[in-house]
């Protein structure tokens, strides 16, 4: 957990593996206390996971699907993640709804087709391909996942899309303070580093 006081607000962060089932655990084990949550999901993603029973299928990525399958070698990978799914389902449960740091999708849709070439988005398939066979250092989930997205961030749009994202996650947090006293935090690991820096840069 990183704890950052902005304005007198507290704000923790918690950093999570995306996709592994154990780490539902860890949200649950720190959530109480505060008086609201975050993810760092887009409005349209915190009321899909609300209502994920109801959808049949998960768009997944060919990215996301060999990311998964390394990352098993950890324990249990689902989609949708865990972790988030876990924090929406205990605020359910309090009558809270989890506060949105991250863009809309049609937001995000607009940023990706502008950051991310054609030529970029064609790469998609060699680059799942060379990621099944290359060597990460799998000394731990967490350093596994930074390994991950420093290889998929080699990709220029795709290293402008996740700064960008870090960028507008950051500005959400540094707006808490205006309405909230305590807040947590949900993030994915690999976005937590930059979203700090730029937080710290600004506060």
């Amino acid at each position: 957990m990183i704890r950052l006081v902005l304005d007198g607000c507290k704000v923790d962060i918690l950093p999570i593996v995306q996709g592994l089932a154990d780490e539902a655990e860890s949200v649950e084990k720190h959530y109480g206390d505060y008086e609201a949550y975050c993810i760092t999901l887009g409005l349209d993603g915190v009321t899909a996971l609300a209502h994920r029973d109801s959808i049949e299928d998960y768009e997944v990525s060919e990215l996301d699907l060999v990311y998964a399958t390394r990352l098993s070698a950890f324990g249990e990978v689902r989609f949708p993640c865990p972790a988030f799914c876990r924090l929406v389902d205990l605020c359910e449960q309090d009558g809270l709804k989890p506060i949105p740091l991250d863009m809309t999708d049609d937001e995000f849709t607009d940023l990706y087709t502008s950051t991310v070439g054609v030529t970029e988005f064609i790469k998609e398939h060699r680059l799942a391909k060379k990621g099944m066979k290359k060597r990460f250092d799998m000394s731990s989930p967490e350093v596994f996942v930074k390994g991950w997205d420093a290889y998929i961030n080699k990709v220029r749009g795709y290293k402008r899309l996740a700064e960008a994202r870090e960028k507008h996650i950051a500005e959400q947090i540094l707006d808490l303070p205006r309405y909230r006293r305590s807040v947590m935090v949900v993030a994915e690991m690999e976005r937590v580093e930059g979203i700090v820096k730029r937080i710290e840069g600004s506060a």
